[in-house]
């Protein structure tokens, strides 16, 4: 007999398979319209084999109107190891062409270069990793390990994506004469291959109207399109053979994914989302996901205490911090019950968090013939990169017609990979 939610053990991470590949269809459909032909999605959102085959499209092959899917980002060495692995099995892209997307350090580069060892003798040569760069030290000890490691009969290189920042001022280098001259360091590099420009529109998440989401594009658009201007004029007034016009470029977040077009034609552009998989509480109120319909992952937890006097008119949960972390959102509080607009997750501990009613003169009596004891309820994260990275397993339902719930039951488990 299948097991259902409410028969697992909690906390629990719970995700729904239909409506992650539906959220991944529909991103690109939207690409697709939006004048973008090619999406990388990030995997660090459910670091899984079966999140990554479902992201990859490869199911739905052959379809119209659908932005291609031609590569992937991650963000550590783990969730590198999981894309390689199958890029050696399926031979072919979007397992084979991977951006680690963070900037590099030195001590991840034997790892690294070893990965990539491994999947460039599976493909014949065609499999490549490409690395993040937004300091010149970082191109000067890549440099020291190539010539450290490379030989006649093993010639070693980096493939090079130089990370700009556009207005999240968080990684990335200066779209000035300082990015410039980093861009060219990497260029003039024997070791080095200039590949493609990254942006992170990471400020959008804290934009909720449409209109200023299109701005931020388009300023991020047209801070790139000012970058290779000049990128291009430093090039020929040093006399430098380089294709301006061959760099990918690579941008991006969940909640711009939609405002993102290619009016400006940028040549090369690519979409890397990542969130939109399971999207979360933070999407809701971004607008990027539009309902909890398109939610994709939850906290499935158990009710373990009713509390009916005056001061506190709440219920407790077994799911605290270490399930749903503290991150914050604009709406507030820690997380919110599924498919109850009328209830509050308003405190959080460790290991509990207390829900109660939403009233403005805090007397509204709290429903608990509704919620009785030992019974699970279904939590929507602030922030689902966050809360599946609590979990070692997923539990995985299918919920097609019947939205999720309580009463679901458990088609498979996926196992994400872990730390770092």
């Amino acid at each position: 007999m299948a097991m259902q939610l409410e028969d697992i053990p909690t906390p629990a991470f719970i995700v729904d398979r239909h409506v992650f590949k539906q959220n991944c269809k529909f991103a690109r459909a939207a690409a697709f319209k939006n004048g973008i032909p090619r999406l990388r999605p990030h995997v660090k959102t459910h670091k899984t084999i079966e999140g990554c085959i479902i992201q990859s499209g490869i199911d739905s092959a052959g379809e119209e109107s659908l932005a291609d899917v031609i590569g992937f980002v991650v963000s550590t060495l783990p969730e590198l190891s999981m894309v390689v692995k199958l890029g050696c099995e399926y031979k072919r892209k979007p397992f084979t062409d991977v951006i680690f997307g963070i900037p590099i350090c030195k001590s991840k580069l034997l790892s690294i270069q070893s990965m990539l060892e491994e999947l460039t003798s599976a493909t014949d040569g065609e499999g490549c990793i490409h690395v993040l760069v937004d300091n010149p030290q970082q191109v000067v000890f890549l440099e020291e390990f190539v010539e450290q490691h490379a030989s006649d009969e093993n010639p070693q290189g980096w493939s090079v994506f130089l990370k700009l920042d556009t207005g999240y001022h968080r990684a990335g280098t200066t779209c000035d004469e300082v990015g410039v001259k980093l861009a060219c360091q990497v260029i003039n590099s024997a070791h080095l291959v200039l590949k493609g420009l990254y942006t992170h529109c990471g400020h959008s998440y804290n934009i909720q109207d449409s209109k200023a989401m299109k701005v931020t594009t388009n300023q991020d658009h047209s801070m790139i399109l000012g970058f290779l201007n000049s990128l291009r004029s430093h090039l020929n007034f040093s006399q430098t053979k380089f294709d301006v016009t061959s760099l990918i470029i690579s941008v991006g977040s969940t909640p711009s994914m939609f405002s993102h077009d290619n009016a400006l034609s940028i040549p090369n552009i690519e979409l890397h989302p990542g969130n939109y998989v399971f999207y979360d509480r933070q999407q809701l109120w971004t607008g990027a996901c539009s309902s909890e319909e398109s939610i994709g992952g939850f906290v499935l937890c158990r009710i373990i205490g009713h509390y009916e006097d005056e001061h506190r008119n709440a219920i407790m949960v077994d799911a605290g911090a270490t399930a749903l972390t503290k991150e914050s959102t604009p709406q507030g509080n820690m997380c919110s019950v599924l498919g109850r607009p009328d209830l509050e997750c308003y405190r959080m501990s460790q290991e509990i968090t207390m829900i109660r009613c939403k009233s403005e003169d805090g007397v509204k009596c709290f429903p608990f013939q509704e919620f009785p004891l030992g019974s699970t309820v279904l939590l929507i994260p602030n922030h689902s990169c966050l809360a599946a990275a609590c979990f070692d397993k997923y539990h995985v339902v299918d919920g097609g017609i019947t939205p999720v719930s309580t009463k679901s039951e458990v088609v498979e488990t996926w196992s994400p990979v872990k730390k770092w």
